[in-house]
């Protein structure tokens, strides 16, 4: 029997790890305030549920404990919170994961700079701010335009751009001030704002190799940075994607990734479009690009990973190597969001039937709660719904997904006092 001790969420995920062989057995440790993505919680051997502020001591006690009644074999993660305490943890029981230097610079996007540009992989001016005065001198020394977000930021919230000295308060104060779900305090970082297209790229890494699955294409909010849609595969000339490509692995080797799945975001920079890394992660995509490059390719890249989390070697998997260049597809994904135009109450939202109906949907889903409160537009949880189609080119995809997402018509009532209503958060 493989016994693997979950360290926090992974909704899902969790459900099909189990599901992959019947010598599969889980337990899981997390935060309290995320044990709502720990599903059929009874499937579990054990659930170990600490207070959200509980230190990294807490959690290696608890999971010594574990171990201690039913000796642990493998120490996973299937989201990106606490994967920072899964470092402890492995380490204390002698179980291989992340190491803490990999994982530091993977979740501080200054640390993540730092890294890359001892190794000469990186030259973005940036730095962390504890202060206005700090931003005001980053000024003088590089001049706009500028990328302020929190230094642990996730779905988007708290970016803001530098385009002239008159922003740069207002900047400063959105970073800073970042609300989002269990979005955690953290000192903003500001670095050279690169004019350019925005990509990801979805990978699985195993021994040390860097398996490419897709190239996925962003469209963002220009104010806010907001995600507002994708499509698989990019709409990207083949040298601009080899570029991409090998900046990606040697970024991934660089920061010591030598297994699992990862996201990376690419900007192709200048009219030289070079490839500049934003950030990475170690986890699958957030915002159903997982389901887009399933539809795309025909592999279900993230199957592969929980294969890989249950110990099966995949280094004769044949989807695996022939991705060892680049992306195959056979077909084209895309997703569009919709956004309410103002704070307020979500009544409704018209013309869901309708969307589901159309022929190269696959997928409509509302992300907000009918009665719950619209968050601004700012950040990934405010978006109310999602259309996902499938067709046979990305022009065509992206086309309908905008066309179908065009169906979907908020009804928001006048703003309301009172705490933001429960979201359903793009990737937890």
């Amino acid at each position: 029997m493989k016994r693997i001790l979950l360290v926090g969420g992974g909704g899902a995920l969790q459900t099909r790890l189990r599901a992959l062989a019947p010598g599969i057995a889980t337990a899981v440790i997390c935060r309290a305030s995320i044990l709502y993505r720990v599903p059929r919680p009874q499937e579990n051997d054990a659930v170990l549920a600490l207070s959200d502020d509980a230190p990294a001591a807490s959690w290696i006690a608890g999971a010594r404990y574990i171990d201690a009644q039913w000796p642990v074999d493998a120490v996973a993660t299937l989201a990106e919170i606490d994967q920072d305490k899964a470092v402890g943890i492995a380490e204390a029981l002698g179980l291989p994961f992340h190491s803490a230097e990999t994982m530091e610079a993977v979740h501080d996007k200054t640390a993540m700079r730092k890294m890359l540009r001892d190794k000469g992989l990186d030259d973005l001016p940036n730095a962390r701010l504890n202060g206005l005065s700090d931003l005001e001198r980053f000024y003088e020394r590089h001049g706009p335009p500028l990328l302020l977000k929190p230094g642990r930021g996730r779905g988007s919230a708290g970016v803001a751009i530098v385009r002239d000295r008159d922003d740069l308060e207002g900047a400063y104060a959105t970073a800073a001030r970042a609300e989002a779900p269990r979005l955690e305090p953290s000192p903003p970082v500001v670095e050279r704002f690169v004019e350019g297209p925005e990509f990801s790229v979805e990978m699985v890494s195993h021994d040390g190799v860097h398996y490419a699955f897709a190239v996925t294409e962003k469209f963002t909010d220009p104010r806010t940075r907001l995600e507002l849609g994708h499509v698989v595969p990019a709409r990207i000339a083949e040298d601009d994607r080899d570029r991409m490509l090998a900046r990606v692995r040697a970024s991934l080797t660089g920061l010591g990734v030598a297994s699992g799945i990862t996201h990376t975001e690419v900007i192709l920079g200048g009219p030289e479009r070079t490839p500049v890394l934003i950030e990475t992660h170690l986890r699958h995509a957030g915002d159903d690009i997982p389901e887009l490059v399933h539809g795309a390719t025909g592999v279900d890249m993230v199957e592969l990973f929980l294969r890989q989390t249950a110990g099966e070697d995949l280094a004769s998997v044949p989807e695996l190597i022939e991705r060892a260049g680049a992306p195959l597809y056979s077909a084209a994904q895309a997703i569009w969001f919709v956004t309410g135009d103002r704070r307020g109450t979500l009544e409704r939202i018209e013309g869901l039937r309708e969307a589901a109906e159309s022929a190269s949907v696959v997928a409509v889903d509302q992300l907000i709660d009918d009665g719950a409160p619209c968050p601004e537009p700012v950040h990934s949880f405010a978006r109310l719904a999602s259309v996902r189609v499938h067709a046979a080119d990305a022009d065509t995809a992206i086309d309908a997904a905008r066309a179908n997402a065009a169906l979907l018509k908020p009804v928001i009532a006048p703003e309301a006092d009172g705490p933001e209503g429960r979201t359903r958060p793009a990737h937890s």
